[in-house]
Formats: structure tokens, C-alpha cells, sequence
């Protein structure tokens, strides 16, 4: 091949090709040709046609544990001796309240179970009737409640008592009666005090008119002067003798009055001190039962099944501090707990959707359990991961549909299931990660 540059003029050159190099730059595409083009540019379309429909969810990954609003309860041994068993057998039903074992000690079970029920439905603010001595029993073996039992009982007979006899109420109604007496009696001395007065006034005006005359005219003068001053001072002797028995009458009505007043003086302070000794041996007892129970008694905290968490039998042997049973709730509610580490948790908002993979139940065979965020914790906490520490982040994670699988399956729960969490952040285009890097340099 030879190529040859013809100067035509001055500063312009015309190159030309060899003639195998021209034939293949002028000649028309071909049929394969073409159909290369068509495929690069359908490859391209769809290229950018999936890119925008497939979309890939951009995920946040942490632990999470599975557990629920009330926790399971292991019931440890306070006191060491024989066991005496209840007649429930492992994962049976129990309600609140209920014993299902009992540490060998001095009180009778029956007994004590017996005084805590009456003592649970006994209101010690209520009026004390008799049936009250029907109600709590004298012939009881409590053991170390003994004491505590009979005082509560001397307190609650000390107040049946005095409201049954009533001491300060009949002390009451005889005051009171002496008080009317007195006041019927004042009446009827202020009654007579007038009509001593009035007779008082006609012997003054006798004797002030015999005063009057002249005792030369009338013989019988010292006679009729003296009659008349001996009744006007037998009528004020009279007079004075009233007023002082209605001041008499007066003051026994006063002093009546203040015994009344110190009766409901007494009487208030009698009640007070019969309640405050009620008051205070109903508590000391119902103490005293509590503490009982929680030395000796396996008692169920709330509504469940019972787990032995070892092979027991009645009078066994059991070690303080030993546990023997398991209190699993019957209802509850499930929710996850997720340690998220602070890189990339900014993304995550309330409701995101979650994939939950327990490591109980391998995914590729039970599927994934599907949840939403609840709720974000908004400080951070730090969490030692080997030899580092990170900051993170606690999610909790609702489950709308429970423990069921994508696959349909219902997975048994069980209290403190780990697995992992991948929490949805944004559903991102595919073409939009392909230029992910583009915009980040041109920006």
C-alpha cells in the first residue's frame, strides 16, 4: 500500500488512502452488520428498561431477639427442705394466686391458706358484726403466724365488743336525759320564780301602805306593820331560794353538758385507738403471711402454665436458691428487639418494613417472619463487640400477623429467639445503583 500527499496549496495537504482502505470505508453495510446494530440498541433498551423497573431494597442488618410484653418467671427456693407438691403436673394451666409447692415448714398449709383468703376479702374499715367470730376460726396451726393471727383476732373481738355493747352510747342517752330533766325542771322553777315575784310585789305595796299611816290612829298598827314585813321577807326568801336552785339547775345542766362533750371525746379516741390496733395487726398479719409465702410457697405470680425446670417428687430435698419452676404467661403479645448499629440507622423511620430470620427455624426452610418499627430509640448506647465498641441503636419491631412465615407456617414462639433483622430502608431502582457512583463524583 502506498499513500501519497499531493501539495495543491501552501499550507494544505490532501492525504489519500490505498484503494483496499477506500473500498471497505465506501462500501454499504451488510445484512450481519446491521443486525449487530439493531442487537446493541435493543440490548441497550432493555438495559435501561429493567434498570428502572427492577427495583432492590436498600436494607439496615442487626440482632434481634424475640420477646413479649410479660416475661416468663422462674420461681427459685427461699428456704431449703422437703417439697411438698401440688397437684399440678408440668405445663398445666395455673391461675395467679395459686400454690404449686410448698417448702416443709411448723404451719399447716391448709390453715394459713384458709386465714390469707378471709383476710384478702376482710375489710378492717367496715362495721364489725358477729358473724365476724364465724368467719376467722380460733382453732388454727399457723406456725410462726401464730402470734401474729391471735393479736389481729384480740384487735377484731375488742372492736366487735364495744360496738355490741355500746358502752358510751348508754352513757350518752343518760346525759342526755338528765340534761332534759334538768331543763323540764329549770322551766317550771323559772314558773314559780314569777309568781314569787308577783307575790313579793303585793307585800311590798302592803307594807309600803302600813308604812304609811299614822300609828297613833290605828291600835293593831305594830301588829299589821310586822305581819306585812314578815311576808314581804318570807316571799323574798322565797324568791331568793328559787334563783338559787334554777343557778343550781343551770349548772348541773352545764356540767352535763361538758360530760357529753368529754363522752364524744372519749368515745372518738376509744374508736381510734380499737382501729389503729385493728389497722395495725391486719397489716403486720397480712405481712407476715406475704412473707410467709415468699419463704416457703412456689406461688404463681400470674395466669400461665406451670414448667418443672427439674425431676421433682413429694419430700424432696431442695437447696436455697434452687429453681424449680417456671411460670409461662397463657396471652401475650410479641415483639422484637433489635441492637442496630449506628452506621447507616439515620435511614430507618417508624413503620419500616422488617425480614425477620430466626435462628430457631432456618429460613430456607420455614421463610422469614415480616414486622414494621415500632418505635426508635433516640439516644444511642454502646456495645462491646469483641474487642471494639459500637454505638448503637434499640428498635422494636411490631409483628402485625404474629410468628407467620412468608411460607405460611405458624412458628411455635419461644422467649428469647435471636436472629437477624433486615430492616427496609427504601426500595431503590436498579439503573439508580448502577449510576450511584456517578453521582456522587459529579456532586
Amino acid at each position: 500500500m502506498k499513500k501519497t500527499n499531493k501539495q495543491t496549496e501552501p499550507g494544505k495537504t490532501i492525504t489519500r488512502r490505498s484503494e483496499e482502505i477506500t473500498d471497505i470505508v465506501e462500501r454499504m453495510p451488510m445484512t450481519f452488520g446491521r443486525w449487530v446494530a439493531v442487537a446493541v440498541v435493543i440490548f441497550t433498551a432493555l438495559l435501561l428498561l429493567f434498570g428502572w423497573l427492577i427495583k432492590y431494597p436498600d436494607t439496615v442488618t442487626g440482632q434481634i431477639r424475640i420477646n413479649s410484653s410479660i416475661a416468663p418467671v422462674k420461681l427459685v427456693a427461699n428456704a431449703s427442705g422437703n417439697i411438698h407438691l401440688m397437684p399440678f403436673q408440668s405445663q398445666d394451666n395455673v391461675k395467679q394466686g395459686d400454690y404449686i409447692a410448698v417448702v416443709e415448714n411448723s404451719a399447716v398449709t391448709e390453715d394459713v391458706r384458709q386465714i390469707a383468703n378471709l383476710i384478702d376479702g376482710f375489710n378492717p374499715n367496715d362495721n364489725i358484726v358477729d358473724s365476724v367470730q364465724v368467719l376467722f376460726p380460733e382453732n388454727v396451726s399457723m406456725g410462726d403466724l401464730n402470734s401474729k393471727y391471735f393479736t389481729f383476732l384480740s384487735a377484731l373481738k375488742d372492736q366487735r365488743d364495744y360496738w355490741k355493747d355500746n358502752v358510751f352510747e348508754t352513757r350518752r342517752i343518760g346525759l342526755v336525759e338528765n340534761m332534759q330533766w334538768g331543763k323540764t325542771l329549770q322551766d317550771e322553777s323559772e314558773k314559780l320564780l314569777k309568781i314569787t315575784q308577783e307575790k313579793l310585789d303585793i307585800s311590798r305595796k302592803w307594807m309600803d301602805k302600813y308604812a304609811s299611816m299614822n300609828r297613833d290612829e290605828i291600835i293593831t298598827y305594830e301588829l299589821e306593820l310586822d305581819k306585812s314585813r314578815n311576808e314581804l321577807l318570807a316571799n323574798r326568801q322565797e324568791e331568793q331560794n328559787l334563783r338559787k336552785e334554777i343557778a343550781s339547775v343551770k349548772m348541773q345542766i352545764a356540767d352535763n353538758q361538758n360530760k357529753l362533750n368529754q363522752l364524744d371525746v372519749e368515745q372518738k379516741e376509744k374508736e381510734r385507738q380499737l382501729q389503729m390496733n385493728l389497722l395495725a395487726s391486719y397489716q403486720e398479719l397480712m405481712d407476715n403471711i406475704k412473707a410467709w409465702e415468699q419463704k416457703f410457697v412456689f406461688k404463681a405470680p400470674f395466669e400461665g402454665k406451670v414448667e418443672f425446670l427439674k425431676f421433682l417428687s413429694e419430700n424432696q430435698f431442695v437447696q436455697t436458691g434452687e429453681e424449680i419452676f417456671g411460670i409461662v404467661p397463657k396471652e401475650n403479645d410479641v415483639f422484637g428487639q433489635v441492637l442496630l448499629p449506628a452506621t447507616g440507622a439515620g435511614k430507618v423511620e417508624n413503620n419500616s418494613r422488617v425480614t425477620v430470620k430466626l435462628d430457631n427455624y432456618p429460613y430456607m426452610e420455614y421463610g422469614s417472619v415480616d414486622g414494621r418499627v415500632s418505635s426508635i430509640s433516640l439516644l444511642s448506647q454502646p456495645q462491646k463487640a469483641g474487642e471494639n465498641i459500637i454505638e448503637t441503636y434499640l428498635i422494636v419491631i411490631d409483628f402485625p400477623s404474629g410468628l407467620t412465615t412468608n411460607y405460611g407456617k405458624q412458628l411455635d414462639f419461644r422467649y428469647e429467639i435471636s436472629g437477624t433483622a433486615d430492616i427496609i430502608v427504601k426500595e431503590r431502582r436498579l439503573i439508580e445503583r448502577l449510576f450511584d457512583n456517578l453521582k456522587y463524583r459529579t456532586k
